[in-house]
């Protein structure tokens, strides 16, 4: 709960930073490569300037929320909400000024190795009794401090920290087109925050039984988090070619990205979506009765992020296209068909409810994007390969629903129906060519594996 609220504390700080350094990067650039001419004194001045005004909003609104929440975890940890916001802002700054320096490989490890290694080794420390809650909920803050630390040495050591201003680039007649993308970016950026966190916020305030409901449902959501980390690794890639490709007018290139991306997320995450689904009973073993209660939960989550990475990157093309508006007024659909669901569907499924408005409201948006791109820039990433990647993911789902080994060890059959239904995925997905990307990997991989033998 703490922390699904930062994220939306920060991401209304960050004054769509993340975004406006990933567009306006390419144009800051110096033509020596010595220094941004001043992009980043202008983000940390909005970034904090952000920060204050809304922190001002969240003294004012203290009350309200303690009011209306009847867990006393909340109550005491609140004021470690702003804390926790402007670290993870300043993660972001940085990470987005490495992404559009293409320095990706080394914030993935960041973000998704080292702070989930960090977290890992402070949640066994309290179960273990070496760190009292208050110790661990600090713990869990300071490891955004430790990232931050580490982004920042690495930018220095590349020497691409530069506070050097070019006035040019302060003049009215160029940073106003900064601010406004910027102002779009802020409603982007909460949108993308309240997608994200929307519903575990209203599973707090509309069942009131100590937050309960929230700690299975958050479990469940990052069990269904791992089926997309491929699709996010590979996207960070992605992400500032496009950029570049968009603002050299190379649209054939964002045409042929937007088309693989849609093709490699879906296998993948389709992929370890089958796997887990159909391991679910060996799965929900390893956590007690309580969080198994949400199998479902788990499924309708998986589904809305297959959903979402399968329509490849519609939002990122918006995004660095002139229609980016529409980006952020496609989100604005989602936040409020997902509070139209949620307060259909909390009352009576609970939190299984949560997690089936999330799946309905994401289908709407992801169609209604991919049309609006259809029509206005003749954009269509879908294929017979689609198809046919959908038709394999399919095949390994009734065949890991048709295997039973019921008399092994649950480990034991996780293991052997999973290493089953890759096989029905991986060989099909490799013999009818699905995605070229994908098998030139794999024979990438047989060949270095043939010579290292030899």
């Amino acid at each position: 709960m703490l922390a699904s609220m930062a994220i939306i504390f920060a991401q209304l700080s960050a004054i769509g930073s993340q975004r406006v350094i990933i567009k306006y990067y390419p144009f800051f650039r110096r033509a020596d490569g010595m220094g941004d001419n001043g992009l980043l004194p202008i983000i940390l001045f909005n970034v904090t300037a952000g920060f204050g005004i809304v922190c001002a909003f969240f003294w004012v609104l203290k009350d309200y929320f303690l009011a209306t929440q009847d867990s006393e975890l909340f109550h005491q940890f609140y004021l470690v909400i702003p804390l926790l916001a402007f670290l993870t802002i300043m993660n972001w700054v940085l990470e987005s000024y490495l992404k559009a320096l293409l320095k990706t490989s080394f914030t993935s490890f960041l973000n998704n190795v080292l702070l989930k290694l960090l977290w890992l080794s402070a949640a066994l420390c309290y179960y273990y009794e070496v760190l009292s809650l208050e110790a661990f909920v600090w713990f869990y803050c300071s490891v955004h401090l430790v990232l931050i630390l580490l982004m920042s040495a690495y930018l220095f050591r590349l020497k691409e920290v530069s506070f050097r201003v070019d006035k040019a680039y302060y003049k009215w007649r160029v940073l106003k087109h900064l601010y406004r993308y910027g102002a779009y970016a802020i409603l982007d950026n909460t949108n993308s925050a309240l997608m994200n966190n929307l519903d575990k916020i209203m599973i707090g305030f509309l069942i009131l039984d100590d937050l309960r409901s929230v700690a299975i449902y958050a479990v469940a959501a990052h069990l269904s988090g791992i089926v997309v980390i491929p699709a996010t690794s590979m996207n960070r890639i992605l992400t500032p070619m496009i950029s570049r490709y968009w603002k050299n007018k190379q649209i054939d290139l964002v045409a042929k990205i937007y088309h693989q991306s849609t093709v490699i997320n879906m296998v993948f995450t389709g992929a370890l979506s089958v796997l887990v689904w159909t391991n679910i009973d060996g799965v929900m073993q390893l956590v007690n009765k309580d969080y198994a209660s949400g199998v479902y939960t788990i499924l309708f989550l998986m589904l809305s992020r297959l959903v979402g990475v399968s329509f490849g990157l519609n939002g990122d093309i918006l995004l660095v296209s002139k229609h980016y508006w529409f980006n952020t007024a496609s989100g604005v659909i989602l936040i409020v068909l997902m509070v139209i669901f949620n307060l259909i569907f909390i009352p009576i499924y609970g939190f299984v409810g949560a997690a089936f408005g999330t799946l309905l409201a994401r289908i709407v948006y992801n169609i209604v994007r991919y049309i609006f791109l259809l029509v206005k820039e003749g954009l269509n990433p879908f294929k017979v390969n689609n198809l046919m990647g959908l038709a394999i993911l399919v095949a390994g789902l009734l065949v890991g629903s048709w295997i039973q080994f019921d008399s092994l060890h649950f480990l034991i059959e996780i293991g052997l129906k999973g290493s089953l239904v890759a096989l029905v995925i991986a060989i099909p997905t490799y013999y009818f060519k699905v995605s070229e990307d994908i098998n030139s990997l794999v024979d990438d991989l047989f060949r270095k594996g043939k010579k290292l033998l030899s």
